[in-house]
């Protein structure tokens, strides 16, 4: 592939790139309507990068990485808005938009096993320790919402193939790379929500959270458009 040609296939990213900083400068900064704006845009840059090169696989694989990149638009807007309810509405919103990301991650599951990605060992082992030590942290003593608890189980399962997906010789570092990083992003907002109680606590978990969560989308989806 020539240099023009990579540049070419991945314009999006010149899109994509900066709206993710603005969308974590935004947040850290209580931007809100920017946060908000640049937020709900930025799955759809990756979408158009998905629609703009779709000659270069089939139709299945086009249509399952879009119904995934649907999921991840619905589902941060409604994490957007339970972050700015609280109570049981927040909860409400949070279980809507976690169903959404549950079509994203079985839509990148059913991409990886596409492409031959099989559990192992060592990251199965990381990935259920780090879910077994945020449920313990996240049901406050309460029955695990099922909701939650089923979004966590499609995550974990996401991240174990991407990350045990390292050696597939084209793309399978930013796969595994990307897997890596959700499972950081979503361990951090539950991290967050025990621990960060003052503005700087609350400004750098929104750093983090935003940082690797905008690098580990882009890493799948970019290392994933490939046919397998």
């Amino acid at each position: 592939m020539s240099f023009s040609s990579f540049v070419r296939d991945r314009a999006d990213l010149l899109a994509y790139a900066p709206l993710a900083l603005a969308t974590t400068a935004a947040d850290v900064l209580g931007r809100d309507r920017a946060h908000v704006t640049t937020k709900v845009a930025l799955v759809p840059t990756l979408a158009a990068g998905v629609l703009a090169t779709r000659s270069q696989r089939g139709a299945a694989r086009t249509g399952t990485l879009l119904t995934a990149l649907v999921g991840s638009t619905v589902g941060d807007w409604f994490m957007y808005r339970s972050s700015r309810t609280e109570g049981d509405e927040s909860r409400r919103l949070m279980q809507i938009g976690a169903s959404a990301f549950g079509v994203q991650q079985a839509g990148l599951i059913a991409l990886l096993l596409r492409d031959g990605a099989r559990p192992h060992r060592r990251p199965v082992a990381i990935t259920g320790a780090t879910l077994a030590g945020l449920a313990v942290l996240d049901t406050d003593g309460g029955a695990p919402d099922p909701v939650l608890t089923g979004y966590g189980l499609l995550l974990g399962s996401m991240s174990a193939l991407a990350m045990g997906d390292g050696e597939r010789p084209r793309n399978g570092r930013a796969v595994a790379l990307g897997g890596a990083l959700f499972l950081v992003s979503d361990a951090a907002i539950i991290v967050g929500q025990q621990y960060a109680k003052t503005p700087r606590a609350q400004a750098i978990s929104s750093a983090v959270i935003l940082s690797t969560y905008t690098a580990a989308l882009g890493l799948l989806v970019h290392g994933l458009r490939d046919e397998g």
